[in-house]
């Protein structure tokens, strides 16, 4: 498990599957890295974007997020490639972030809270602390990355959201052509639990067979994390099928995913149904809408990047590519 902060999918942030990502584990903290060492860095312009200024720092980071947890960059020096990648990604990230603010978006406290509660619980008692310092980062900062990729995934729905629509005749049409669509699968909603070690997780799987909490109350872990409704072929692929064959409230038997041990348990199952058509005709308009919401956001940021004024040190990245392509 790797803290980081990357609003991974910048290009194209509508896709689904926010739930399979929360599955088994938070998908912002997969992409981490290692910090750049030198902090001058930090107050090095790299590129400006409409007068805003990318410091070298950020570049650096940028490139380290995309790799993942390593090589860091005093093992394995960035090509051109990958400096050209981190640049045009944060020109983007800029680019959307000022038509955010524009806008009015913002992040409120709350919305925060309620994320770093959600990321929080997806660790074992002190895992996420401990996956913090393995990568040199601070709760603070990493609080503060956690808030941009919120804030950028905002921006982007807003700009996109302004950018399509779908009229009552489109949809009608696609549902008299289509009619209710196939019946909606059967579907398990499942809870994880997380743990440090196998003998925790076995002691908790028989406290939660018996109905009571597997940890202690205060520990955000002791009530897991809510991974929401899966049909069959949904569930993630770390996740055991055996799921399905289990009753509402069974729990399965400890599962070693990367350096932690779930349980799973069964909240509650949800036969095979007919479609209605009130549900056929809005999964049909939120089906149109979400295609077009993509395509259209990435036309309109590539026309805001290639109207905005972007400036680079030339010189400064070369140096940091090395020469290499």
């Amino acid at each position: 498990m790797r803290p980081g902060a990357r609003p991974d999918g910048e290009t194209g942030p509508f896709r689904g599957g926010v739930a399979l990502a929360a599955a088994v584990i938070a998908s912002l903290l997969c992409s981490c890295s290692r910090e750049p060492r030198d902090p001058s860095d930090a107050g090095i312009v790299a590129v400006e974007v409409d007068n805003v200024p990318i410091s070298l720092r950020d570049v650096k980071r940028e490139i380290l997020s995309a790799r993942g947890y390593s090589p860091t960059l005093e093992e394995r020096g960035p090509g051109r490639a990958e400096v050209s990648g981190a640049v045009r990604r944060l020109v983007e990230r800029s680019v959307v972030l000022r038509e955010g603010a524009r806008r009015g978006v913002a992040v409120s406290f709350a919305s925060l809270e309620e994320e770093v509660m959600r990321y929080r619980a997806d660790f074992p008692e002190g895992g996420l602390r401990k996956a913090l310092l393995q990568v040199g980062l601070s709760e603070e900062e990493w609080r503060d990355r956690l808030g941009q990729s919120l804030l950028y995934r905002k921006s982007a729905e807003a700009i996109a959201s302004s950018l399509v629509s779908v009229t009552p005749q489109e949809v009608e049409k696609e549902f008299q052509e289509g009619g209710t669509g196939p019946d909606l699968p059967e579907r398990i909603r499942v809870r994880q639990f997380l743990f440090e070690s196998a003998e925790r997780a076995m002691d908790a799987r028989g406290r939660l067979l018996r109905g009571t909490a597997p940890g202690a109350g205060g520990d955000p872990a002791a009530k897991g994390v809510d991974l929401g409704f899966f049909a069959l072929e949904e569930l993630p692929p770390k996740l055991p099928r055996e799921l399905f064959r289990m009753k509402a409230g069974e729990v399965s038997e400890p599962v070693f995913l990367d350096d932690s041990v779930s349980l799973f348990r069964v909240e509650e199952r949800e036969p095979a149904r007919p479609q209605s058509p009130g549900t056929a005709r809005e999964r049909i308009r939120e089906t149109l809408l979400s295609a077009r919401r993509e395509a259209a956001f990435r036309r309109w940021l590539a026309d805001a990047c290639a109207a905005a004024t972007v400036r680079m040190r030339a010189e400064l990245l070369e140096k940091l590519a090395g020469g290499k392509r």
